[in-house]
């Protein structure tokens, strides 16, 4: 897994939009699904609290969510 700062995180999604014709969409459930599973194996089956700004990173944690 790669982790970039905030403004190599944008050129990512900026390249993978732009340059490569990846839709915003996928990015977004490939995040959520990346959180989702990193959260279940922290926490189980436990219960968790996901909140969501109205940042870029809102629509990741929905579909974390979900």
């Amino acid at each position: 897994m790669l982790i970039g700062t905030a403004s190599q995180c944008r050129e990512y999604d900026r390249t993978a939009v732009e340059d490569l014709g990846v839709p915003v969409e996928s990015l977004m459930e490939a995040a959520g699904r990346t959180v989702f599973e990193a959260v279940c194996e922290v926490r189980g089956d436990g219960p968790v609290l996901v909140a969501c700004g109205p940042g870029n990173n809102g629509g990741d944690g929905l579909v974390a969510a979900r």
